[in-house]
């Protein structure tokens, strides 16, 4: 870090999911990390401590060692949108740090960052049967969020994790049903039978798929996914090689989406709030965006 706080150390609030991964990492670990790289540390356990509490405490930035899942609750908490968070990508994904290319070993990157260096990441709302919720990767419904519940294995390794994860959105692609669909969007809209709808801010859901392969993760737009029963044979054929080529469903763009579904629950990033509940849901962005942290090019990196 180049960036003293008043008190000449930068004050970093580590919020730290300790089950997150496949290896998970001690807080000791991660602490010794940060120290290191020139910050004092204060700690909060994600899932047990009070984040609130801890997002309103006196710290230069936050650094969310975990998953997707983590970094999407802090990032959708966090009010002093103006202190810029850190990442520490520790889960098996990892699809928003993908997406704001945030890459490399984790106990590589703080030494890395700088306070005035950083990217946008846009935060989102969606209001459903189950009242007004946050999100910042999706809300969708259908046949990924079938797959999410049929993974199979203990995965060693986050690579063998997505590649799970991919065995299983294949599998629920193949014997996805189709459910009825409308979608109102500013200027466009669309009613039909669909296997799958989401309505992404990032490229990547699920096991790192790139479904919007042009999406902004802070460009204030959703990408809308839409695939049929037509689209199931060219999305099978997509889905045995996915980084190599882009998806083939063109996305459709909008800044707020109206989303309706009977018999299917909404998922608002990797679950349902309600898995009782569908109907209608109103996806849009929220006001102020937050800062992630971009770690410089490693040496390794610029010689690539």
């Amino acid at each position: 870090m180049h960036d003293p706080s008043p008190a000449g150390v930068p004050l970093a609030l580590v919020v730290h999911n300790s089950d997150a991964g496949t290896d998970p990492v001690p807080r000791a670990d991660i602490e010794a990390v940060l120290q290191a790289a020139g910050m004092r540390t204060l700690y909060c356990a994600h899932g047990k401590d009070d984040l609130d509490a801890a997002l309103a405490s006196p710290f230069d930035l936050v650094v969310c060692a975990g998953g997707d899942g983590t970094l999407a609750h802090v990032a959708s908490s966090l009010e002093q949108v103006e202190r810029p968070i850190g990442v520490l990508p520790l889960g098996g994904s990892n699809n928003i740090a993908h997406a704001l290319d945030v890459e490399g070993d984790w106990r590589d990157l703080p030494r890395r960052w700088s306070l005035d260096r950083w990217t946008l990441l846009d935060r989102c709302e969606a209001d459903g049967p189950w009242g007004r919720r946050r999100f910042v990767e999706a809300v969708g419904a259908g046949l990924l969020s079938d797959s999410f519940d049929n993974v199979d294995g203990e995965p060693g390794t986050p690579s063998e994790k997505r590649a799970n994860g991919r065995k299983a959105f294949r599998t629920a692609l193949e014997k996805a049903a189709p459910f009825p669909c409308r979608i109102e969007a500013g200027d466009w809209c669309w009613e039909g039978d669909c296997l799958m709808v989401e309505v992404m801010s990032i490229p990547y859901v699920g096991a790192r798929l790139r479904l919007a392969a042009d999406g902004d993760p802070a460009d204030g737009l959703f990408d809308v996914i839409l695939v049929t029963p037509k689209d199931r044979a060219r999305m099978l054929a997509w889905c045995k090689a996915p980084d190599d080529a882009p998806c083939p469903i063109e996305a459709r763009r909008a800044s707020m989406v109206r989303l309706a579904v009977n018999d299917l629950s909404f998922r608002l990033d990797d679950r349902s709030p309600d898995e009782r509940l569908s109907g209608v849901v109103t996806a849009r962005f929220r006001p102020q965006p937050v800062r992630i942290l971009v770690p410089a090019r490693s040496l390794s990196q610029e010689n690539a």
